[in-house]
């Protein structure tokens, strides 16, 4: 397997078919490019909520994490699925279906969080401004 692959058994969202995945990261920029194996075609821009002082803590099911084998906390890593726009006021990030990554089992998961604050469409510029003022 590829180094930089990942396996979505469940898919993600609205994309259940596929499964593989390939996950880059632009050093220069802090974000991360999640693009399906068999399609490249289909691309997410994705970024770890730890770019944000803002406090992002979600409670993610139990059950997600026995669905990638399981493991410490430190065994994961967070990404958030963000929706690009014209400009920078407009483009939006979704807070509420984290990505969850086993970083060792290369496999992840859609965390759809239950009864949360978090929003499928949260202002990235206001995040970004919220930590700033930090």
């Amino acid at each position: 397997m590829d180094n930089n692959a990942i396996i979505f058994s469940k898919g993600i969202l609205g994309f259940e078919e596929y499964t593989e995945y390939l996950i880059l990261e632009d050093e220069s920029s802090g974000l991360y490019y999640l693009s399906v194996k068999e399609e490249p075609s289909i691309e997410f821009v994705i970024i770890s909520p730890h770019i944000f002082k803002e406090e992002y803590s979600p409670t993610i099911s139990e059950s997600y994490f026995t669905d990638l084998g399981g493991g410490a906390d430190e065994e994961f890593s967070l990404y958030l699925i963000v929706k690009l726009a014209k400009t920078m006021d407009e483009i939006t990030v979704n807070l509420q279906a984290p990505l969850l990554i086993h970083v060792e089992r290369r496999m992840g998961v859609q965390a759809i969080l239950e009864g949360t604050r978090y929003g499928v469409k949260e202002s990235l510029s206001r995040m970004i401004k919220g930590a700033d003022q930090c």
